[in-house]
């Protein structure tokens, strides 16, 4: 497809999709492209074919149609002719009875559309790639209303590489030169490596105070419409304290009271979670934490981390500013790092994304 490497069970998850969001063209392009585009570099080329695709169907029918209408126009006035009723003003004086056929412009109706597409894609990258911290308020809305695109198409992913990641891995010839001894060095048996199970647990500790409210937004956004590929979703909201929390209609919900003016207190924060049980942690549970970790040199309490990385799988620390800023003022996070197993970069939306798309390797 265009030079796009699609085979035949993505062809077929392709017209899942599209029976799946129908024929409205936006939502059309972001299921097929979720189905088919298996590197976002293809996107471009992707988008393009698409375009230039479904704009020829669309010319065409722009065609029959004013051909219908100017037909139907042309058998008007030779009824008039024959009656003797002949307009007597030009028809420039009535505008609105104009045919279809004269009003539609002489141009091709998918240079418009494909720039307009272009346009939109170029000020939704920009918008990903600026920092959360420099956000303005209208920018923060347009990021909100892009995360539903977005959160669609890290959906699509996620689940693709989730799904590969149930199927039997490489052969294993250590394994399969073993169980041919017993039949005399004949390997009838062939041993490949599992993987790991796809399904993790995820316990997310989501920082909500005003530094990082834009981070929060987008990665509840892009997290809630993938809770059916985890085995299970906990988020828990805090500033000072934590508070349980849900993600409702793509926005977190917190169960309780919480202080958004109040100062960061991550040591408060992991005491708590230790304490109470606002998330259960287990060997296949994944604990990330999206805050930017500045304490407001309050003690950091790194030993409580410490020991809830002893009972889960793994610590990713999604910090939300960029790295030049690690470690500055009032950052605890040299407390934290020896605890964390990845400490990953969101300083803005692209970053963020590229982090949470982590989950299915």
């Amino acid at each position: 497809m265009a030079g796009l490497p699609v085979s035949l069970a993505e062809g077929i998850d392709a017209l899942r999709a599209a029976g799946a969001v129908g024929v409205e063209r936006e939502r059309l392009r972001d299921g097929l492209a979720a189905a088919i585009v298996k590197d976002e570099a293809d996107r471009p080329t992707f988008d393009e074919a698409f375009d230039r695709f479904f704009a020829t169907g669309a010319v065409e029918r722009r065609k029959r149609r004013a051909a219908r209408s100017g037909d139907a126009a042309g058998i008007g006035r030779r009824g008039e002719a024959a009656r003797g009723e002949g307009p007597t003003r030009d028809a420039t004086d009535e505008p609105r009875r104009a045919s279809p056929a004269s009003r539609e412009p002489r141009r091709n109706p998918a240079v418009p559309e494909h720039a307009r597409s272009a346009a939109l894609r170029r000020r939704q990258r920009a918008l990903l790639a600026k920092p959360f911290r420099s956000l303005d308020p209208l920018e923060a809305e347009e990021l909100d209303a892009f995360a539903e695109i977005l959160a669609r198409r890290f959906r699509g992913r996620l689940r693709r590489r989730l799904r590969a990641a149930r199927r039997p891995g490489r052969l294993d010839f250590r394994r399969t030169l073993r169980r041919s001894v017993a039949r005399g060095g004949v390997p009838l048996d062939l041993e490949l490596r599992r993987r790991r199970p796809g399904r993790i647990d995820v316990v997310a500790l989501c920082d909500v105070s005003g530094s990082v409210r834009h981070a929060t937004s987008l990665f509840v956004a892009l997290l809630g419409p993938c809770r059916d590929l985890l085995r299970s979703l906990r988020i828990v909201a805090f500033v000072d304290h934590a508070i349980e929390a849900t993600i409702e209609g793509g926005k977190l919900v917190p169960h309780g009271p919480l202080d958004l003016h109040a100062f960061s207190d991550f040591g408060q924060v992991l005491e708590e979670i230790e304490r109470g049980d606002l998330a259960p942690f287990g060997r296949n549970t994944l604990l990330l934490v999206l805050g930017d970790a500045r304490n407001n040199r309050r003690a950091p309490r790194a030993d409580v981390l410490g020991r809830l990385r002893a009972r889960v799988r793994a610590v990713w620390w999604l910090l939300a500013e960029e790295r030049a800023r690690w470690e500055t003022g009032d950052s605890a996070i040299a407390a934290y790092r020896p605890h964390c197993d990845a400490l990953l970069e969101c300083a803005n939306g692209a970053g963020l994304l590229a982090a949470l798309e982590r989950l299915g390797r």
